[in-house]
């Protein structure tokens, strides 16, 4: 049975899970809207089966980074972002578009949506009554409840289409799908849903929907309510009526009263909406017509829409970012999780990959790059410009070595090479990591795969030549900012000269061993500190020259807070505490970078307390995938920082601190600890903020 699932989830996740038009339309409309909100989104995303799975496997896609304890569909719609939701709308409408149409389809796919949100509506108002915690969950949960049927449907007989799927009870549909596939769509919608980390209970509640009232009576709570929804959003004749009383009592100890009351408002909210979405239910005499100019209708949008989102909006990112949204857009529209992007260089006539950040734990990955006198699909994809496959493209089905070093580094079962070429010379090779059936269904459409790699082309393009443009600006102006700086930094020069012999008359001044002369010798390394800084800003920066020093963070730390003890501490009565490890690993690293970033973190705090607070430094050696870090932690009593703060944490953004204040301090630290190659993260509340740091015993070459 296991086996069967999976193959079915294979040529599931190629097809994708079809939508009414309706729904669709309704759907591009709104991502058209400029000051669209998550909540419109949530509200029709919400009413389909198909679209909510969409989102969901979305969110927990490694592309996306995997979302967790999301508890309701809008929390995970703010996950992805707006973008990502019409690209979803998009791809889900392109796919509807190139797939089959007919009156038969049609009608399957109105009773399943009719049923499925019927059964969500019920199951919510349940939820709520029997004071389950999680109301939402009930209603994804009875949304989802019939999911495998979209799965079976394109395999099945006609006979299988044509049942009444909303009927009580679904023996002859469960007896069907047995026979055809030896499981049927409770067990194998359980399995998507767990594949898609959907929580346990839920793919029980999917699970057993349809078992009986003896068996269903003593499991979990959820899968009452889902069972109970399911049996009351079917069609019932009259002989069934008093079974359907029997079970609400049994299960809920609802009378029947109260579950006609439940049934009554489901039936006008599904009546509500079907009319929103231009819907016929089939309540009223069928009008095929309607049906067929919603189709004519998506046509339209799909025609107005970009594949994937527009080039204009994605050219000024980094080029990070738009290699990121690609990859985001592959997994879209192809259900592939693994990608690589390689750009032909012209200079050394070479495939380069564009993204080497997304395989850290391979070396061959990290750099990769294909000369094109290699004999491997890949140079053949691009010279003959041709779509490849490592399954269908080499004689006897053998790989040469090169092909299969890549295929095992991506641990994937082969390859697909897609040319993505535009006008000019410029050139993109996306390489898919996907089984052979998959590949198979992907290359079968040429139509879809033409109108992507024509997208990827253009947008790859047309961000290069940004790009070059902004370097020629920068190279233009970079002599003139040359000179300037000379001159302010002599002017610069001065004061400081002055100020370190101050200091030196001063400290002749004091006695020898009084404890001030620390604080001085530590002002006097500041100002040469910062000397040196603006002396190294008039030199052209160069490649390969730095070299780590070995640097005692410890040590850094004491100096540090005694600098600032009466000057930030005592000022703003503020308390603190030191917690640093005795045992602590002396680093590689560059001590100016590590104190500056330290330096940031202790204003930033400060900042934030005020006054009357305290703040915590702790460190201590720490192993993260193997290699040797050092931890630093530095814990406030603040107020915490603001939700909408928190979204663009490191970006420069106007200050919430007052006057006087850049906003720029963390977007910096951001960058200062990420040029040591370290990891920078943030945890606040109401009761304060902790900002952690792990520098790596040693900087790689290349990074500074």
């Amino acid at each position: 049975m296991r086996d069967i699932a999976v193959k079915l989830l294979e040529e599931v996740e190629a097809n994708k899970l079809p939508s009414l038009p309706h729904i669709l339309v309704k759907l591009l409309e709104a991502c058209r809207e400029e000051d669209v909100c998550f909540d419109t989104l949530s509200d029709i995303i919400g009413q389909d089966a198909s679209l909510c799975t969409k989102v969901i496997k979305a969110a927990n896609s490694p592309v996306y980074g995997r979302a967790r304890n999301l508890n309701s569909l809008k929390h995970t719609l703010m996950f992805l972002g707006l973008d990502t939701i019409k690209s979803i709308a998009i791809t889900a409408s392109i796919k509807q578009f190139f797939s089959e149409y007919s009156k038969q389809k049609t009608g399957f796919l109105k009773s399943f949506w009719h049923h499925s949100l019927s059964c969500a509506t019920i199951a919510r108002s349940l939820a709520e009554l029997s004071s389950y915690p999680y109301v939402e969950e009930a209603y994804i949960a009875g949304l989802l409840h019939d999911i495998g049927k979209l799965m079976l449907e394109p395999r099945m007989d006609a006979e299988y289409k044509s049942f009444d799927h909303g009927s009580y009870p679904a023996d002859a549909i469960l007896q069907s799908e047995q026979q055809t596939f030896g499981l049927n769509h409770t067990e194998l919608a359980a399995i998507l849903l767990k594949k898609w980390n959907l929580p346990d209970v839920v793919c029980d509640a999917v699970r057993y929907h349809h078992a009986g009232i003896d068996e269903i009576q003593q499991a979990h709570h959820l899968s009452r309510i889902v069972n109970l929804a399911n049996l009351l959003s079917s069609n019932l004749n009259s002989e069934q009526q008093p079974f359907k009383t029997q079970a609400a009592i049994r299960l809920f100890d609802l009378s029947e009263s109260i579950v006609d009351q439940l049934l009554t408002e489901a039936r006008e909210k599904c009546r509500a909406i079907a009319r929103s979405m231009d819907i016929d239910i089939g309540e009223d005499e069928t009008d095929y017509n309607k049906d067929e100019i919603k189709q004519i209708q998506l046509a339209q949008e799909v025609r107005d829409n970009a594949l994937v989102m527009s080039t204009q909006d994605n050219i000024k990112t980094e080029s990070n970012d738009l290699y990121k949204s690609i990859q985001q857009s592959i997994s879209l529209i192809f259900d592939i999780d693994n990608s690589l992007i390689l750009n032909l260089d012209t200079q050394t006539n070479q495939l380069k990959i564009a993204s080497p950040q997304y395989f850290p734990e391979s070396k061959l990955l990290e750099a990769l790059t294909v000369d094109l006198t290699v004999d491997s699909i890949i140079t053949q994809c691009l010279k003959e410009h041709k779509i490849t496959s490592s399954f269908t493209n080499l004689p006897d089905s053998s790989h040469g070595i090169f092909d299969q070093q890549i295929i095992r580094a991506m641990n994937t079962e082969g390859l697909i090479c897609i040319p993505a070429f535009d006008t000019t010379d410029f050139k993109t090779i996306l390489l898919l990591a996907c089984t052979e059936t998959k590949a198979e269904k992907i290359i079968e459409n040429e139509s879809l795969l033409k109108l992507f790699s024509d997208n990827i082309a253009e947008k790859i393009s047309s961000h290069y030549n940004y790009t070059q443009k902004i370097l020629d600006i920068a190279n233009e102006n970079s002599q003139e900012f040359l000179q300037r700086a000379r001159s302010i930094i002599h002017e610069t020069n001065n004061p400081l000269s002055v100020i370190r012999n101050y200091l030196q008359l001063l400290s002749k001044k004091l006695d020898s061993n009084d404890p001030a002369q620390n604080d001085l010798q530590t002002i006097k390394q500041e100002i040469d500190r910062i000397s040196n800084i603006i002396i190294r800003c008039k030199d052209k920066y160069e490649s390969g020259t730095y070299k780590p020093l070995d640097v005692d963070i410890n040590k850094l730390i004491l100096e540090l807070s005694s600098l600032y003890k009466s000057s930030l501490f005592t000022t703003h009565n503020i308390k603190l505490n030191l917690k640093l490890d005795n045992n602590l690993n002396r680093i590689k690293s560059d001590k100016d970078t590590i104190k500056q970033i330290i330096t940031n973190l202790i204003k930033n705090s400060v900042e934030a307390i005020e006054n009357n607070g305290e703040i915590t430094i702790t460190s201590g050696n720490i192993n993260i995938n193997g290699m040797n870090h050092i931890e630093l932690k530095l814990q406030d009593s603040g107020p915490g920082i603001p939700a909408e703060i928190m979204k663009n944490l490191y970006r420069p953004v106007t200050s919430t601190k007052g006057n006087g204040h850049s906003g720029l301090g963390l977007s910096i630290t951001k960058n200062l600890v990420d040029r040591l190659g370290g990891l920078i993260s943030c945890k606040t509340d109401g009761n304060g903020t902790e900002f952690s740091v792990q520098f790596p015993e040693e900087i790689q070459a290349g990074l500074m």
